[in-house]
């Protein structure tokens, strides 16, 4: 957590980060706290979260970062900003689709609607990447990935309900069935 030197968080933050550990998660969802940006709020938090495939390989990632003003951004239009980055590699098909960025954003729209959440301003970009391995590498061949990055103004500091739903947003674009919290998927032996 980024905070001012000398500084204790506002009630609010501390509100925020307290649904943040309260939120009960997708038992797939391996989550660690990293670094937060010192220079973009006074107060912040960032997650790294990814989500494993079937054979135990991560299937999406990202990092979801809560900034906060006490008194308040006026770009932002409140005290507090999500910003995400989501990647997931694709089926190498899925990267010459014209939609895919359209599809991407739907993706993260959908999963943030469906919680019901009080939200505004959301924004962002989905770019979609190409990789060709050469030389020592060329085993590897070709992948496609998409990323999405975007930010939105959350209508309060209850963020673990939003958490919640950036999750879901990551299991859609790395095609992941999630299980609901406690709940852990049998392997065969």
């Amino acid at each position: 957590m980024h905070r001012p030197a000398n500084d204790q968080p506002p009630a609010r933050f501390v509100e925020a980060l307290e649904s943040i550990r309260r939120a009960e998660l997708p038992s797939q969802a391996v989550l660690e706290e990293i670094p937060a940006p010192v220079r973009a709020a006074s107060f912040a938090v960032a997650i790294e979260a990814r989500l494993p495939g079937a054979d135990d390989s991560d299937c999406s990632s990202g990092s979801f970062v809560l900034l906060h003003e006490p008194e308040g951004h006026a770009v932002w239009e409140g005290d507090f900003r999500i910003v995400t980055v989501a990647r997931a590699e694709l089926e190498p098909e899925l990267g010459a689709d014209p939609f895919l960025a359209e599809v991407a954003w739907s993706y993260l729209a959908e999963s943030l609607d469906m919680e019901s959440l009080a939200m505004g301003h959301l924004a962002g970009t989905v770019t979609r990447t190409l990789s060709e391995s050469f030389g020592g590498l060329k085993m590897r061949g070709s992948s496609v990935g998409v990323e999405v990055r975007a930010s939105w103004t959350p209508g309060g500091p209850d963020i673990g309900e939003q958490l919640i739903a950036w999750i879901g947003f990551l299991a859609k674009l790395g095609g992941v069935e999630l299980l609901p919290a406690g709940i852990v998927a049998l392997r065969p032996v």
